[in-house]
């Protein structure tokens, strides 16, 4: 059984550890977690996991922009879970709970999976950060592209 659930502070460390292979960056593990536990821009932020049969094997942060703008960042999964649809999941759960949202994210791999839930990449213009893809979602909703937000 899948369920969406907001992430408690005892969840925290094993979030962190689903991006460590990713984001870590020639960091030790205790060093990665550690910088992730002072993250300022983590604790702006909400933490949700998707759990399957009790175990943790998604997560993703919501930061409330402005209104009804909602970033999404850090999307993970657990290595060993990875390809099997889990952050798709997670991201659908999402955005079927909080409807009436505009959605913002940057991705830095190749944007297919936000695309299969309905993200649409912003025109080259737009994109303000190398390597990295602004999108949005619903593809439907009118942007006020004087008014992006920057990466959160």
């Amino acid at each position: 059984m899948k369920k969406l659930i907001k992430a408690n502070p005892n969840d925290l460390d094993k979030v962190y550890a689903m991006g460590y292979d990713v984001w870590g960056e020639g960091k030790t593990y205790q060093e990665y977690i550690e910088e992730c536990r002072s993250s300022v821009k983590y604790k702006k932020g909400i933490w949700y996991i998707l759990s399957v049969d009790g175990e943790t094997v998604s997560s993703c942060i919501l930061y409330y922009l402005t209104g009804n703008t909602i970033g999404i960042g850090s999307l993970a999964t657990v290595s060993e879970k990875r390809g099997l649809g889990y952050a798709s999941s997670l991201l659908n759960e999402i955005l079927n709970r909080k409807k009436n949202y505009l959605y913002f994210l940057w991705s830095d791999i190749t944007t297919t999976l936000y695309e299969s839930v309905g993200f649409v990449v912003l025109e080259d213009i737009y994109q303000t950060h190398k390597g990295s893809s602004l999108m949005y979602y619903p593809s439907n909703y009118k942007i006020d592209f004087d008014n992006l937000p920057n990466y959160f």
